[in-house]
């Protein structure tokens, strides 16, 4: 089976459905955690289950019937407060609009560091789980600079965007490093790309979360059968996260994504962790659990994030003393 464009009337119906769709899972956001990013959420308990159902507020019983303002900023009929739970696409709304959220709160920060946690398949074979100190800068311009703790440690890449020529720069870590000068690449390049499923310029917390949200969209928009569970909560790097797992059917449905489990906090609504698996032909005897080892592709946390750092130009400067790149 293909996945065509829309008729105009199904495009129609979508629309709609998803306008919605998206008030009452924005009724549900609004009170799951009801300020903005960033500030301090109510106590949640966490369910005991692992698989819990999405609650539509209490507040819903205040709101008098007819129609209100959704967040697309179109009249729909309010979610009836007598609904005992989202459904699996509302639950996805769900999860989009609190993306979104900690999208905009990034969008807002001028730069942060983290220790940023990764590991891929690439060309079949899956990498061990990279360890990077990473430093980012949204404003007054993107940069990033990286540095490995383990694998080719101290190996470091550079990216300003302020740079002419929109080049990274890499130094290798090890002994190579200590002989061999640093290089400059295109960020989209063979060779860039030859270690990495996504350039230097998608790399950070923000970027994670526009991929996710376009994902998000795009299965909306196009009427994409995936199937969206809220799971207990849980912990990454001591921060409390919601945690969503969104299946697909088939290979048709969803050419590369099988599987994805997204942990998103509960406090900056930013995506802390990240397990994306593929599809396989041979399950053949294997268990769920051998199976999403075999087919993990892309797997990406964070770690120690300080949203209070501030950097300078310097910071991302290939004359930065400190880089001796």
């Amino acid at each position: 089976m293909s996945i065509g464009r829309p008729s105009s009337g199904a495009r129609h119906h979508n629309a709609a459905a998803f306008l919605a769709i998206s008030a009452s899972a924005f009724i549900a956001f609004s009170c799951f955690d009801p300020v903005p990013a960033g500030e301090e959420p109510p106590q949640l308990r966490t369910p005991r289950e692992a698989e819990i159902a999405v609650p539509v507020p209490p507040e819903a019983a205040d709101i008098a019937a007819g129609e209100r303002k959704n967040v697309m900023g179109q009249e729909t009929p309010v979610v009836s407060a007598g609904s005992l739970a989202l459904s699996e696409q509302e639950t996805a709304i769900f999860c989009l609009l609190m993306l979104e959220d900690g999208a905009r709160f990034l969008r807002n920060l001028n730069s942060y560091s983290a220790v940023f946690h990764k590991q891929e398949r690439i060309g079949g074979d899956l990498s061990d789980l990279h360890q990077i100190d990473l430093k980012v800068r949204h404003s007054p311009a993107f940069g990033v600079y990286m540095k490995w703790r383990n694998g080719d440690k101290g190996r470091q890449v550079l990216f300003n965007s302020e740079e002419e020529d929109k080049r990274m720069v890499v130094k290798l870590g090890g002994l190579k490093g200590k002989f061999l000068p640093a290089v400059k690449l295109d960020p989209e390049g063979s060779q860039a790309m030859a270690e990495a499923r996504y350039p230097v310029t998608k790399v950070g917390l923000l970027a994670m979360a526009e991929r996710i949200i376009e994902l998000r969209r795009e299965e909306i928009n196009r009427d994409i059968a995936v199937t969206c569970r809220r799971l207990a909560n849980q912990h990454v790097d001591e921060r409390s996260c919601y945690c969503f797992l969104f299946e697909y059917a088939s290979r048709d449905i969803s050419p590369v994504y099988r599987k994805s489990l997204v942990m998103i906090d509960t406090r900056y609504h930013v995506p802390m962790r990240v397990l994306n698996h593929t599809w396989t032909n041979d399950e053949d005897g294997l268990t769920a659990e051998q199976i999403d080892e075999n087919t993990l592709i892309e797997h990406y946390s964070f770690s120690d994030i300080n949203f209070a750092k501030e950097y300078v130009a310097e910071d991302f400067s290939r004359d930065n003393p400190l880089y001796r790149m």
